[in-house]
Parts: C-alpha cells; sequence; structure tokens
C-alpha cells in the first residue's frame, strides 16, 4: 500500500511582542511578506549632542579668528601711529633748532648765606636771564646743583622747575643741605671769626634740562651745564660777593 503524505502541520500563532522580555524576539512573518536587509553603516540615525556641540564650536570659529586677526591689526596700527608722531616730533624739534638757532641762558650769583651751623644750609641766590627775543625756555624737574670747596662737595640741592619768558631776567634762591661729615674748616673759620673777614672761595654746579617754547611748538629737551665761580668775604653776618664769574655750557 502507498504511503500518505500528512500535510504540514499550521504555524504558531505570533506572540505579541513584550518590550519588558529580557530576550527581544523576532515576530513570525507570514508569507507573502518581503524582508529587506541594510547594512549597518548604512543605518541612519538622529546624531547625539556632543555632535552638535562640536560643529557649532566649528561654526563659531572663524568669527573668532576674524576677531583676533582685527585686535592684532589695531595694535600694529596703533604702535606705527605712536612711531610716526615721534618721528615728527624729533624732526619738528630738530628744525626749530636750527632755523631759530636759541641761545642758551645766562646765570650769575646776587646772594651768598651759610645758615644755621649745627644743621647748615647755603641758600644762594641766582639771577638768570633768557637772551632770545622769540622763544621762551622751560626748565625741568630732575636738575642738580652742588657746591664744591676746593673740588671737594660740601653741600647739594635741586633745581626747581618753572617757565621764563623770552627776553627775560628771573631770581630765585637755591637751597642747598651741607654733605655729612661736618663743616670745612675754612668755612668754620670764617663763620666763627667774627673779628677779622676770612674769604672763602666756592664752586657752584648747576645741571639742568629745558625746553625752549614758541608758541604752540617744543624745541628737544636739552641739558645744561653751568659753572659758577664765587669768592665771599666772611660767612658770618652780612655775607658780601667779592667776585663771581658764571659759564653756561650746552651738552
Amino acid at each position: 500500500m502507498e504511503e500518505r503524505i500528512l500535510p504540514p502541520p499550521p504555524p504558531p500563532h505570533p506572540q505579541p511582542y513584550d518590550p519588558g522580555s529580557p530576550k527581544l524576539q523576532v515576530p513570525y512573518i507570514g508569507p507573502g511578506t518581503y524582508v529587506v536587509q541594510v547594512p549597518k553603516d548604512q543605518i541612519y540615525r538622529i546624531p547625539p549632542p556632543e555632535n552638535a556641540r562640536i560643529a557649532e564650536s566649528y561654526r563659531n570659529s572663524p568669527g573668532k579668528d576674524k576677531k583676533r586677526s582685527c585686535s592684532c591689526w589695531c595694535c600694529v596700527c596703533l604702535i606705527v601711529f605712536i612711531v610716526i608722531l615721534i618721528i615728527i616730533g624729533a624732526i619738528v624739534g630738530g628744525l626749530f633748532s636750527i632755523v631759530l638757532k636759541p641761545k642758551s641762558p645766562r646765570f650769575s650769583i646776587q646772594r651768598f648765606q651759610l645758615k644755621n651751623s649745627t644743621n647748615p644750609i647755603y641758600n644762594i641766590t641766582l639771577k638768570v636771564n633768557n637772551p632770545n627775543s622769540n622763544v621762551g625756555i622751560n626748565y625741568k624737574e630732575g636738575g642738580d646743583v652742588s657746591l664744591s670747596l676746593k673740588q671737594r662737595e660740601i653741600a647739594s640741592g635741586a633745581y626747581p622747575s618753572f617757565f621764563q619768558a623770552r627776553d627775560n631776567s628771573k631770581e630765585f634762591r637755591l637751597a642747598m643741605k651741607a654733605s655729612k661729615g661736618g663743616l670745612p674748616k675754612e668755612v668754620d673759620k670764617s663763620m666763627s671769626n667774627k673779628k677779622k673777614k676770612v674769604n672763602v672761595k666756592f664752586t657752584l654746579s648747576i645741571k639742568v634740562h629745558a625746553q625752549m617754547k614758541m608758541w604752540y611748538f617744543h624745541s628737544g629737551t636739552m641739558t645744561y651745564d653751568v659753572m659758577c665761580q664765587v669768592k665771599v668775604d666772611t660767612l658770618a653776618k652780612n655775607t658780601r660777593i667779592l667776585s663771581q664769574q658764571c659759564k653756561t655750557n650746552r651738552l
């Protein structure tokens, strides 16, 4: 007898999808259904937030570079502008000195006095003359003065800063403190001897910086070295100047 072929068993019923199951089961695909397999590297996904931040940083980076380049360019322009101003100022100052040919100021000693033997202070009154008829002189801060006796410095002080108009004479006082070590013998003898006048000869040295000024124009800074030889009859009361001579040299 021929054997009967039994029909295949019916397919199992598809189970419902349970998202909480530990193992994901592939649902049954019945006949007439097509399955398309896509490679993993071609699956489209939504990019994570980190990618968006990276893209934003790349997008904004050219703007920062532009700002940096702009600030660097501004610094370069400022430096060039300052250099040009310095060059123009030097040229104007040179032309000022060449065209006008300003004369050096003239100094003379008017009075000489020594006060307080315990803390000696030499008071010297100077007269400075501006011989220029078209420019004023602006004496700047930082000038030094010193008083010497037999090539030994015995007092020092500062030169005052002021402006002197054109073709003008001005008197001012220098107050110089005595150096440490006591008074020299010649000075002490001249101060204490009231019966006989003891002459003393000093050397006054001045180093001062100045600028010539005409309207709104200024010359470059000039340095003057002044040397005065002065001789007094006594350092007691009523001191008189017997002789004095000052020379001004432009350095």
